[in-house]
């Protein structure tokens, strides 16, 4: 049985910029912020967005894991959530990431700790992005399709955000939590209705059939707040 804490909650800030006038949108929240850039997008000349993932920490009896810690500017932020939690980086296990993109993978610059990725996603061209920050850590590449990360905690590959994407099905008191990255967003509409678009439609749907059959109580997906399906 593992607790989930979620250390950093996900958020998006929409910036325009005209001349030397920067405006920054108040609204955060996703998907409502990313409604927001799509609109300012096609009506200012140059629009631009950060955002950050959801980074949950699961303790265990006896493990603790700490997934997706974020971009680079939120390593402070995390190891201050992990202190104020009286979980000082040491008594973290590893780092198990949903996938390497650079906005999950590289808070890992100072978090000390082995990761955990699936191969596939290590010879995709965003490992380059991070390939600098994960030569300085032990890597512990996942491979297949399914398995397991430790005592009560499945993974199974997810694809349609990125070929080597996997979600986490984490057993707690409540039931089944599934963590699944960037494969469910900007909003769980599409997942909520089984209605996937695009190029990546059929592989985004066999993602969502997969988190479907853990039979989940909560969903973290990336940049999505919490939410039961």
């Amino acid at each position: 049985m593992y607790v989930i804490d979620l250390l950093i909650p996900t958020a998006r800030f929409v910036f325009s910029v005209e001349g030397e006038r920067v405006e920054v949108a108040p609204e955060h929240r996703s998907p409502e912020a990313h409604d927001l850039f799509d609109a300012w997008r096609a009506e200012r000349p140059v629009v631009g967005m950060t955002t950050f993932p959801n980074t949950v920490l699961l303790r265990g009896d006896e493990t603790t894991i700490l997934v997706d810690p974020g971009l680079h500017f939120q390593n402070e932020p995390v190891l201050r959530a992990l202190e104020g939690r009286g979980v000082p980086v040491s008594a973290v296990d590893r780092v198990a990431l949903t996938h390497a993109h650079l906005d999950h993978a590289a808070a890992c610059v100072d978090v000390p700790l082995p990761v955990t990725v699936h191969r596939r996603e290590t010879t995709a061209p965003h490992w380059a992005a991070v390939a600098g920050v994960m030569a300085e850590r032990q890597v512990d590449l996942l491979e297949g399709e399914e398995g397991e990360l430790a005592p009560g905690i499945r993974w199974a590959i997810t694809p349609g955000h990125t070929a080597g994407g996997v979600s986490y099905c984490v057993t707690t008191p409540e039931g089944p939590v599934v963590l699944c990255g960037d494969v469910i967003g900007p909003s769980k509409a599409g997942f909520d209705h089984m209605q996937a678009e695009g190029p990546d439609a059929p592989e985004l749907l066999t993602a969502w059939r997969r988190i479907r059959m853990w039979e989940p109580v909560r969903i973290i997906a990336g940049h999505v707040p919490p939410f039961r399906p």
